[in-house]
């Protein structure tokens, strides 16, 4: 069975292969690419809002795929499910990367031991730049990041930068630095400030900041509210609308309205600028 949530894009030659009973359930705003391929040998496959597979992406599926929200895989990514495969929100996966939850050569009946099955978890964040190959059983710390071609054949701490075959940590290496929320707001403010500058309609939307909120306003009736604090996210969820979409910076939460204007704004913020979770 497969279930595809709102708002999603399915290129061409796109196969759904079920060797035996499953579900393929795609989140709203999910993009399959031309030629992606899944075969389901069991297990279900969950992927969530606003993930892309590129063109040519192979999902192998036996005990389970779990792909979370924002995620992004270049074109002929192999995503093995055999041994099971979790991949949790924001992950980023070059092309031609594979990740592998099984292994099989010889035969086991002429005594190869070269055979099993290990689940593989990916946790937020995490970017593995291309041609990476992630060995079954391993675990990749949050914001962990693989420089291309890396071959990780261990558990990858978090926040740490990853190069070679096998994969170590390059110390002194590091894409992070500590931003307030003030920062955090007034960067959105200049994004959403870009985005409604360049719309040339005569219903032209336009962005507002007042105190701990900014609202794009985009036709009168939908409208995009970004709450600063929890606090002012849960009022605003409170009095909303069902055409108002309300998103918080402080924990990347958002309430959505599946409106145009939601669309527009979290696709435009959601590449590497921002991005909220349902």
């Amino acid at each position: 069975m497969v279930k595809v949530g709102s708002s999603c894009s399915i290129g061409h030659n796109v196969q759904i292969i079920f060797a035996k009973p499953g579900t393929v359930e795609l989140g709203d705003y999910v993009t399959l690419g031309d030629g992606v391929k899944m075969i389901v040998d069991g297990g279900n496959v969950t992927i969530g809002d606003w993930t892309t597979l590129h063109a040519d992406t192979l999902v192998l599926c036996k005990r389970g795929v779990t792909i979370g929200q924002h995620c992004w895989f270049g074109q002929n990514t192999v995503l093995d499910g055999t041994g099971g495969l979790t991949i949790e929100n924001g992950v980023r996966v070059g092309m031609y990367s594979q990740l592998w939850t099984h292994v099989a050569a010889g035969e086991q009946i002429e005594g190869c031991t070269l055979y099993g099955e290990r689940p593989i978890h990916v946790e937020s964040d995490v970017w593995l730049v291309g041609s990476c190959i992630v060995a079954s059983g391993v675990r990749i710390g949050r914001r962990a990041v693989a420089l291309i071609g890396s071959n990780l054949t261990k558990d990858a701490p978090a926040e740490m930068v990853l190069a070679g075959s096998p994969a170590k940590v390059k110390d002194g290496l590091a894409f992070y630095k500590p931003v307030t929320l003030d920062e955090k707001f007034d960067m959105l403010e200049g994004w959403l400030q870009e985005l409604t500058s360049n719309q040339t309609t005569m219903d032209a939307p336009h962005a507002l900041r007042n105190g701990d909120t900014i609202i794009v306003d985009w036709d009168g009736r939908e409208k995009v509210v970004f709450c600063k604090t929890v606090d002012a996210f849960e009022k605003a969820a409170a009095d909303r609308k069902p055409t108002i979409t309300v998103a918080c910076v402080e924990d990347k939460r958002y309430i959505k309205a599946l409106t145009v204007a939601e669309k527009r704004v979290m696709k435009f913020l959601g590449n590497n600028k921002a991005r909220f979770f349902s």
